[in-house]
């Protein structure tokens, strides 16, 4: 697999370079530099410099030093100049690139009714020399390009995944009709896994938002193996549905008339709460009706099918499958989710998991993606190594190191009771670290 080097589109001017007249590089560097050699020599030598003009031509050999060391002074900071620029556009360089969908997937989709073969997954990167390796999903009806103003400056080598069918350009192509939500999730692995495989050396971190992170619990649900086979460090999950009253747009989208869609996409801008809410509601609505509606309407029918009920039981089990096959996860949820806070934590207490993996945001929904919560969030939380567990805390992370394999029901990593938590804790180690 060999990513596209399509060129994004054509690097902004700095601030303050349109002066109005347009002026050939090779003069403005030539004013640079003459003006870098004068400003020198007249500072750094300036007494050398007075007399030899003061003698008038007859100790010139006096300027020769302070004219060279000017000169290589000012040769010095342009090429320090054009390197730092150099560094800026590598920086803000977001290729396109795509994950072509061999007989090797063929596997991967479920029941085999859809077919996939022959087609692509596209992607945005921007690379890095860190270590860690960022893969991004997004949410019901949005694509790779919700991510790239946060990648554009992120020191993280960032990868974005566009979902099967969720691109634009798909939206009237025949060739991507809509598929199942495990077929959806398996390609999600075999995207993963290709990846992986180019990138071998890179530990993987997956941040999903919204119906991505429902995609990266899913993993566990439709590819469990596989997914622990990628080693995976981190799962970072803002807003994940917790039950089906979170499922608000899902359950309106599930029910639009696709020939009269207008009175149930009006519902939804109807929900908003605040003037910035409803103008990220509207950009939501402009992206989605521009997408294939029909792979949206199937995906959340099916997310609905998976939420049912008001219990937190479920979304807790699938918390401690995921982080029983990573390094660790980190859940965030919105101040419009602020109301399951509080019942998760006590639930998830009971299980003995740690709270410490459950953070609850002052940012809505959609802020969630914004530049500056990824930049905090995500740096915080990957940059962050284990720490030492305090009395009454169990990692979320279940395995060897942490509890005792009894004290579990196989695949949920949950206790059978909290006497046997409670049992755990009185012998547990207190050098062991959280994960």
């Amino acid at each position: 697999m060999k990513p596209s080097t399509t060129p994004r589109e054509a690097p902004r001017e700095l601030p303050g370079t349109d002066i109005g007249i347009p002026l050939p590089r090779w003069l403005t560097l030539l004013v640079g530099a003459a003006g870098s050699i004068l400003g020198l020599a007249t500072n750094l030598y300036s007494s050398a410099f007075r007399s030899a003009i003061t003698a008038s031509g007859k100790d010139f050999p006096q300027l020769i030093f302070p004219l060279v060391a000017s000169l290589v002074s000012s040769a010095s900071a342009l090429l320090i100049y054009r390197w730092l620029l150099a560094r800026r556009k590598e920086r803000e360089e977001i290729y396109q690139g795509r994950i072509t969908i061999t007989s090797d997937a063929i596997p991967a989709t479920g029941d085999g009714r859809d077919s996939i073969a022959g087609r692509s997954l596209h992607y945005l990167e921007a690379k890095r020399s860190s270590k860690d390796l960022l893969v991004f999903i997004h949410g019901l009806g949005l694509d790779a390009r919700d991510f790239r103003p946060y990648m554009a400056e992120s020191r993280f080598h960032c990868i974005a995944v566009t979902l099967y069918g969720f691109n634009t350009e798909e939206r009237n192509d025949d060739h991507y009709k809509p598929i199942a939500l495990e077929s959806h999730v398996l390609l999600l692995g075999y995207a993963l896994r290709e990846l992986h495989k180019q990138y071998p050396n890179k530990r993987i971190t997956l941040v999903g938002f919204s119906f991505g992170a429902d995609l990266a619990f899913f993993l566990m649900k439709y590819d469990a193996q596989a997914t622990r086979d990628l080693h995976i460090r981190k799962a970072i999950l803002l807003d994940p549905n917790v039950n089906e009253t979170t499922t608000t747009i899902s359950s309106r989208i599930a029910v639009v008339d696709k020939d009269q869609p207008i009175q149930e996409l009006v519902k939804i801008l109807e929900s908003a709460t605040s003037v910035a809410e409803f103008r990220n509601l509207c950009e939501y609505l402009y992206k989605i009706t521009s997408k294939d509606f029909a792979q949206i309407q199937r995906h959340a029918r099916e997310v609905l099918d998976l939420c049912r009920g008001t219990s937190y039981d479920q979304f807790l089990d699938y918390m401690g499958q995921l982080a029983n096959a990573t390094e660790g996860i980190h859940v965030v949820l919105s101040f419009d989710y602020e109301q399951h806070f509080n019942p998760i934590a006590r639930k998830a207490i009971t299980r003995g998991m740690s709270t410490r993996s459950l953070e609850c945001s002052r940012c809505s929904h959609f802020e969630l993606i914004g530049p500056n919560f990824l930049k905090d969030t995500l740096e915080g939380v990957i940059s962050s190594e284990g720490q030492a567990l305090q009395d009454g805390d169990c990692p979320l992370a279940v395995d060897q190191q942490c509890l005792h394999p009894s004290y579990l029901v196989p695949q949920t990593g949950r206790y059978k009771t909290p006497q046997d938590y409670r049992s755990w804790q009185s012998g547990r180690n207190p050098r062991w670290s959280l994960l």
